[in-house]
């Protein structure tokens, strides 16, 4: 398909059509580079680019592009999202009580009355994952006020079926919020899941889709792609509760080479065509029978010998910051 032909409106019908009998398709969201996004956009020019002179504004600043990279990704076709907020390791206090206080601060503002209001606008029931943790601890902290407003907010909303869904992970520790799960469960009616049938695909979507709901806070179809950033050279996995739930089943992976936010409808439109109606070059066959020309195979191999020779190819390798003046 020639996504350049189609408005965005009819790309996104398109892509609904796509993936309507699995849910909806659905993505998974690293967002980083948060702070790297604020400087260069807001504090490149100033002395000290690097020192953060108003925190607020900064939060304020992000919440605003994260909600146009939301508003954008459902614009064209998105259904379900899943978005790492923060990870268990910022709340670890490495960076100081400080800190701690302000990540909390940051990622309650989830739910206040500004993104209360972009979510009924926007048609979109939020939720929020991976505060189990701090619900179960005794000791009163930033994080655990942080976690009970959570949990009173989603006792409030109104949720409804039809819409679009967001899910924020906050802090998962994932073996924590799996196990809590299973427990919770019939340990019998597991068992009976396990005796159901031989076939191990069936059974890993058996097992999902009675678990993952109680994980979720909603039923969620298994996550079509994961969007991260190469920013730093790393490719890290910054989402990992529903890289846990995949149980190794395919998904693709896609790295934008800059912070998250930076990325353009262009740009995310192009990754969502190659996702949903790209022709990819695999063969279901034990073997690439037919697939390759003598012709194709020696220019593969140029071209794969010409990167290989060049250790500066490999994806991963550390960034370079380069002053051009």
């Amino acid at each position: 398909m020639t996504y350049n032909s189609l408005s965005d409106t009819d790309f996104a019908l398109q892509v609904r059509e796509r993936y309507a009998n699995k849910g909806g398709l659905t993505g998974v969201f690293a967002i980083g580079g948060t702070r790297t996004t604020y400087i260069l956009e807001k504090q490149r020019y100033l002395p000290d680019p690097g020192h953060m002179n108003d925190l607020s504004d900064q939060i304020e600043y992000i919440q605003g592009r994260y909600q146009d990279f939301i508003s954008m990704f459902f614009e064209l076709g998105g259904q379900n999202m899943i978005i790492a907020a923060s990870s268990f390791r910022a709340f670890a206090g490495q960076r100081g009580p400080e800190y701690l206080n302000w990540i909390a601060k940051a990622v309650s503002n989830l739910h206040n009355d500004n993104f209360q209001r972009f979510y009924r606008e926007n048609g979109i029931d939020p939720y929020f994952i991976g505060i189990d943790v701090f619900l179960a601890q005794k000791t009163e902290s930033a994080a655990q006020k942080m976690a009970q407003g959570m949990r009173d907010f989603q006792k409030s909303w109104p949720y409804a079926r039809g819409r679009f869904k967001l899910i924020w992970e906050i802090a998962p520790v994932c073996m924590y919020s799996v196990i809590n799960s299973i427990l919770a469960d019939d340990q019998s009616q597991l068992k009976a899941l396990l005796a159901q049938t031989e076939d191990l695909e069936k059974l890993f979507r058996l097992i999902y889709e009675r678990y993952a709901p109680e994980i979720y806070g909603t039923a969620m179809p298994l996550a079509d792609f994961y969007l991260g950033t190469n920013k730093s050279g790393d490719l890290k996995i910054r989402s990992p509760m529903p890289f846990t739930l995949t149980g190794g089943e395919y998904m693709r992976s896609y790295y934008t080479p800059y912070p998250t936010l930076f990325i353009q409808r262009e740009t995310l439109r192009h990754i969502l065509n190659d996702l949903a109606f790209g022709e990819r070059f695999q063969s279901l066959k034990p073997d690439y029978s037919g697939r390759y020309t003598s012709e194709l195979a020696q220019a593969e191999y140029d071209r794969i010998m010409a990167l290989s020779s060049n250790p500066e190819t490999t994806i991963g390798l550390s960034r370079k910051v380069v002053n051009s003046v």
